[in-house]
């Protein structure tokens, strides 16, 4: 029994050992992977704030509705052979890129790994002139809109009148909604991008509607009834 009671001390450590190195190279493959290792004191608990990354998309170029960016959880970067090679920062687009693309989808901030500053929308804050004390900025006057209520061969009828700043000589753009515009990455739709497709000038002005010659027609294209009307 003595020379058995002798090994104990030395399998112990073996056991201690191994069990250490299996746990270490279990936490390196889980690192990985893009998992983050259990039972590593390290490890703090994820915010309660969703936090967004703007990578480059593995897909692109493989699928031609896939747009070139997209943006993923802070912790949900996916595992590429870049990123094996070179790290998971190499994906990451950088703050230029994340100016030009869009906000990150359903609330949430930008993660502070994107790097840098950046002004989502691409243009920095302008400075404004101050109004004098005592007087509120004077808001944006809205855009004059209206519609095409009727179509002649020469002229249409338009429902802006004087009430709207219509006046005779007034000239008027004649434009359609015609291409829907999809957000890349929450396939929302955004609305649509119009076109101009002629212009007129006002000839008569009545209670309810005004009449105006067409100037030009867009080569291609047919003044309609519902057109939208903007004054020029």
């Amino acid at each position: 029994m003595k020379p058995v009671m002798r090994w104990w001390p030395i399998a112990l450590v073996i056991v201690a050992v191994t069990g250490a190195g299996c746990s270490k190279a279990t936490s390196t493959m889980r690192s990985l992977a893009g998992l983050d290792p259990k039972d590593d004191p390290s490890v703090t608990l994820k915010s309660a704030e969703t936090r967004w990354l703007l990578i480059k998309n593995p897909r692109f170029g493989d699928v031609p509705s896939e747009p070139e960016y997209i943006w993923v959880e802070e912790d949900k970067v996916p595992l590429t052979v870049k990123t094996l090679v070179f790290g998971k920062g190499s994906i990451i687009a950088p703050p230029e890129i994340v100016a030009k693309y869009s906000s990150p989808p359903g609330g949430g901030k930008i993660s502070p790994r994107q790097g840098g500053p950046y002004q989502v929308g691409g243009s920095q804050p302008r400075a404004s002139a101050s109004p004098p004390a005592g007087l509120a900025a004077a808001p944006a006057p809205p855009v004059l809109q209206g519609y095409v209520v009727f179509v002649d061969t020469t002229r249409i009828v338009i429902d802006l009148t004087g009430r709207d700043g219509i006046r005779p000589g007034s000239m008027v753009s004649l434009r359609r909604d015609k291409i829907p515009i999809v957000h890349p990455v929450t396939g929302e739709i955004l609305g649509e991008l119009d076109e101009e497709v002629g212009t007129a000038r006002v000839t008569e002005v009545r209670d309810k509607f005004s009449v105006a010659e067409i100037q030009s027609v867009e080569t291609g294209s047919k003044i309609q009834i519902k057109d939208r009307v903007v004054l020029k």
